[in-house]
């Protein structure tokens, strides 16, 4: 707690000079709040290969998420690439059916992502009991927000017809090629010979995405670009079908590491060659804030064939991401900026148009806003050797005196700044920001996949008869001055629980049904465990059955930890 309140002091410096500062701490003081009765959420892990250099300096993969778009035969990919390791070390593959374009992202997109489609577990609780206390109240629902970096331009340089070479060039902190994969040997010599790092004896993971018409996409930090300038790239290249290259991706993969993706599109976005299952939500922690559904979905998921299959967080309207990243009047016009006279109107405008990012606490200017403003109003070396960040140094400009720095000079020159502003942040932005109007639908799909798992690709596509999936749940909690009555969304019903309980460590199955979903109609349920959860839960009896540690942002009454009998399980309603 005091750690949390020492970060809003300390943004609550002098020397911000602007009209919203107010709001600022309004916001600050709210993300505080916020932070603390919400809690970390299951990091996701997909696509394409982080490469070690060698064996004995293995690298982990700490994550990616991915955003499909697909519209008149070209797949437009927002991957987010999350990386554990020295920045020299850093290298990503992706096989690609055709030659794609290359541009920088926004984490921020991720972000808000997130906070709109975050499975949310609620327990609704209706107190009956007359001259006792009420039950203690519950929270769920969690997430996590991550740094936000920057976007440049590349100048594109085209190799002779000779070379695996297709292309060459850089793009915000990476240096990228494509290369035809026509030829296992010549593109991997290309590869090394240039400093682009691939998995080293993983040749059987390349071979499967080797073939004629075939290209990779490899990327590599800058020189002197550190792991803190690593940022979403924007994919675009002609194909029916998004595409996950799993198989490659399980060179550097964790076991059960998460895959988590996003489909915009005019249906409901389905894996079209895994198996889908429908979560059983009688093993969920309800009363703990759902804090076992990672757990809970590797269990389902190891219940489909080939444990290939993924749960639908989300599918629905994408209006619930409208303007979200780019809201009306936020960013201001290049010609306020343009007009500028100082570096501290420059700054004051920033602020005043809400550059800076509100996912995070307290908000501060993204990564690639700084580094635009870096090439012309440089931090002093005296306050950089004082451990002054440049996000301080811009956030309390009018604190410092730069007359007091000798030799200190700037190279500011606000049309300028204002264009590469523009360009390389904005722009960015605002094109995620229009994703949601141009596509009505938004599916958020989830599973977790050891290596060994990672034999098949997982393909995506659309079916616009299937229902729509709501990213909050909620349970009813029904009590009196003792135990009472819990009935999950999906009907099912435990007598005389005690409140902060649950059945999540019954082994019962975990998964209520496995489907197939196509590109039309209705699923085809391969599996149906109705009858066998129910049988689990039947037999429990009178027995005991402590839930787990109580984890996450919950507040649970302590006298009900380790308490909780089921005394029996009924079905009131069809499985949903």
């Amino acid at each position: 707690m005091s750690g949390a309140i020492a970060r809003v002091l300390r943004f609550l410096v002098p020397g911000r000079e602007t009209g919203s500062s107010m709001r600022f701490i309004v916001r600050g003081v709210g993300a505080l709040v916020l932070g603390l009765v919400l809690c970390w959420s299951r990091s996701a892990d997909a696509c394409g290969c982080l490469a070690p250099p060698s064996p004995a300096e293995p690298i982990v993969q700490a994550g990616e998420r991915i955003l499909f778009a697909v519209q008149n035969g070209v797949v437009t990919a927002h991957i987010q690439v999350q990386y554990a390791g020295d920045a020299k070390d850093f290298g990503w593959l992706l096989p690609l059916p055709s030659v794609p374009t290359l541009t920088v992202g926004t984490d921020e997109l991720f972000n808000q992502l997130a906070i709109a489609t975050d499975p949310s577990y609620v327990v609704k609780q209706n107190f009956t009991g007359e001259g006792c206390p009420p039950p203690p109240l519950f929270s769920c629902g969690c997430y996590a927000p991550v740094a936000l970096i920057e976007r440049t331009q590349g100048n594109t340089q085209d190799a002779g017809s000779n070379s695996a070479l297709v292309t060459r060039s850089s793009v915000g902190p990476y240096d990228y090629a494509v290369l035809r994969a026509d030829d296992q040997a010549e593109m991997l010599q290309w590869l090394a010979d240039n400093r682009f790092y691939v998995p080293t004896g993983t040749d059987s993971a390349v071979g499967p995405y080797i073939r004629p018409g075939s290209y990779f996409l490899a990327l590599k930090l800058k020189a002197g670009a550190s792991t803190g300038d690593i940022t979403p790239v924007v994919v675009k290249y002609p194909s029916s079908l998004p595409m996950i290259p799993i198989i490659l991706t399980r060179v550097g993969a964790q076991p059960n590491m998460g895959v988590l993706v996003y489909l915009l599109g005019n249906g409901r976005g389905i894996p079209r060659n895994y198996h889908h299952v429908v979560l059983n939500d009688a093993l969920v922690d309800w009363f703990g804030g759902a804090t076992n559904y990672g757990a809970l979905v590797t269990r389902a998921v190891a219940e489909a064939p080939q444990r290939h299959a993924f749960v639908t967080d989300y599918a629905g309207p994408s209006s619930v991401m409208k303007d979200k990243l780019a809201a009306p009047g936020r960013f201001g016009t290049e010609a306020d900026f343009a007009a500028s006279p100082t570096p501290r109107e420059f700054l004051n405008l920033l602020f005043n148009s809400d550059y800076a990012d509100p996912t995070f606490m307290p908000p501060a200017l993204p990564a690639p806003v700084v580094r635009v403003l870096l090439t012309q109003i440089p931090v002093p070396d005296q306050l950089t050797a004082q451990g002054v960040t440049p996000s301080q140094f811009f956030s309390n400009f009018g604190a410092y005196n730069l007359s007091n720095y000798p030799g200190y000079m700037t190279t500011f020159d606000a049309p300028s700044l204002a264009r590469k502003l523009f360009a390389e942040f904005v722009t960015p932005v605002r094109e995620a920001n229009a994703l949601f109007t141009e596509f009505p639908l938004l599916t958020r799909l989830y599973t977790t996949l050891s290596p060994e798992d990672m034999t098949e690709d997982p393909v995506f596509s659309f079916n616009p008869d299937l229902p729509e999936v709501q990213r909050t749940r909620t349970a009813t909690f029904t009590a009196g001055c003792g135990p009472g009555q819990l009935e999950t969304a999906q009907g099912w019903q435990f007598e005389n629980v005690s409140s902060g309980a649950g059945p999540s460590t019954l082994d019962s199955p975990a998964a209520l049904r496995v489907e197939v979903l196509s590109e039309e109609g209705q699923p085809t349920v391969v599996t149906d465990n109705q009858e066998a959860i129910h049988a689990v839960f039947q037999h429990v009896g009178d027995k005991a059955n402590p839930p787990g540690p109580q984890q996450g942002c919950s507040t649970v009454d302590p006298l009900s930890l380790g308490i909780f009998a089921v005394m029996f399980l009924r079905r009131r309603s069809s499985a949903r």
